[in-house]
């Protein structure tokens, strides 16, 4: 890739966040042999904020603290949030981490509150860190995603996304099991042969979670932000909401405790054998190591029959440096390693998907998981990642709610399809011109 490329991307790649300070570096000593600059020998410090969700504590020995240990033996890394501390007490105590993990959307929003945005891109020249690893559609989805003309952070890995069936509920009805490649509307056809009521128990057929995800896999656009207008109440929502109405509103499906789209009960039902299928991620992998006698495989994520080859978009953790970090060299050189082709191999092995678009490291995927031997694992590195709609200037938190408060209103019909759009519009476009008012 030619320098002025590089540089390009680096200007449009960014994450929803705000805000450019200047950085305290770390001093460093020139090494001949590697022709990059190195830390000197004096022990430092790397102090991190991250979910378990997001790296388990054997995942964050395994992947950050290990490796880097062992690359750079005077590096030492640490979870300042191991006991579920929330970042506003962490500032309140004094103790900003030197990295700050967060997914694009509400959580990142504390870096530019908080005054903690940095531009990394100087560590990238200068460390000559190689952003043309990461995969194709990645980068795309990251310039989009932000509004900066700098990069505040690195993705560490990405959830992927299959569907997941019960091979015992199939064979107790006498269903044949999905196949790669299904459309969404064949899946539909499928989840009609469930639903029913037997000996007391009641079966549901598909649970493909709630609106934002088809929003998601087409890219469909919300709000048009040169006119500051929602783009809500138009044909592509119509045909979004038909489309994923259909896998809801179907007899016995949404009654009860799911009346409405819930991941976790319904990840709950999928492992206690009432749910047939549920179109999930690779977090899904964890609850299912836990849960015995559980007859499961998965295919591919649905497709829609208008984007053939897409699955969901780029569901990363991005790792971003801090304004206030003193050792912000040695910071970089966390995230170095972390993405460095040894440790994203070993990632890949444990069922967290690379965002680097080197194929090899796609074929290692999840096959340390020794417990799921057999699985149809590998269908999750299939699909492409879809690109990720502009928020800009709005949480997509607020956005969320919105579309999941007309969806479902629309699949338990308390609304018809025209007010859910129309009532809707009118939300996102208030959203707007709140968010536009706060910025004068």
């Amino acid at each position: 890739m030619k320098k002025q490329t590089i540089s390009a991307l680096l200007v449009s790649f960014a994450l929803a966040l705000t805000g450019c300070n200047a950085a305290t570096q770390t001093p460093v000593e020139s090494t001949a042999s590697e022709g990059l600059p190195q830390l000197g020998n004096d022990p430092v410090t790397v102090k991190i904020f991250a979910s378990t969700g997001m790296f388990s504590d054997e995942e964050f020995a395994r992947y950050l603290a290990e490796p880097v240990k062992k690359k750079y033996p005077q590096i030492s890394v640490e979870r300042i949030n191991s006991g579920g501390q929330k970042i506003q007490d962490l500032i309140t105590a004094g103790e900003i981490p030197d990295i700050y993990a967060s997914y694009p959307g509400p959580m990142g929003n504390a870096l530019a509150e908080y005054k903690m945005l940095y531009n990394i891109e100087p560590l990238i020249k200068k460390y000559r860190f190689d952003t043309g690893r990461f995969s194709d559609e990645a980068l795309q989805t990251l310039k989009i995603a932000g509004g900066q003309d700098f990069l505040p952070g690195l993705p560490a890995y990405t959830n992927t996304f299959a569907l997941f069936y019960n091979k015992d509920i199939f064979d107790k009805f006498g269903v044949p099991y999905p196949k790669d490649g299904m459309f969404w509307d064949e899946v539909a056809e499928l989840a009609k042969k469930f639903n029913r009521m037997e000996n007391g128990v009641m079966y549901r057929g598909v649970f493909p979670d709630g609106i934002g995800r088809i929003q998601q896999q087409l890219s469909i656009p919300f709000a048009d932000f040169t006119a500051n207008k929602s783009l809500v109440n138009t044909e592509q929502w119509r045909e979004a909401f038909q489309i994923w109405g259909s896998l809801f509103k179907m007899p016995g499906l949404t009654e009860g405790d799911f009346k409405v789209p819930n991941a976790g009960k319904n990840q709950t039902a999928f492992a206690g054998g009432t749910l047939a299928m549920i179109a999930s991620h690779s977090n899904l992998l964890n609850t299912l190591k836990k849960t015995e006698g559980v007859n499961w495989d998965m295919v591919t994520y649905p497709q829609h029959r208008k984007a053939p080859g897409i699955g969901q978009r780029m569901d990363s953790p991005i790792l971003s440096i801090t304004e206030q970090s003193k050792v912000k060299d040695a910071a970089f050189l966390v995230l170095d390693t972390l993405l460095s082709t040894e440790v994203q191999t070993e990632m890949m092995r444990g069922g967290r998907m690379t965002v680097l678009k080197d194929e090899k490291l796609k074929s290692e995927f999840a096959k340390g998981l020794k417990e799921f031997e057999g699985k149809n694992l590998s269908v999750m590195t299939k699909l492409k990642f879809a690109v990720m709609t502009p928020f800009r200037y709005l949480p997509d938190g607020d956005v969320d709610k919105i579309l999941a408060k007309a969806f479902n209103a629309y699949i338990v019909d308390e609304k018809d399809l025209n007010t859910a759009l129309r009532e809707a519009d009118e939300e996102m476009n208030k959203l707007i011109q709140d968010k536009l008012s706060q910025k004068k």
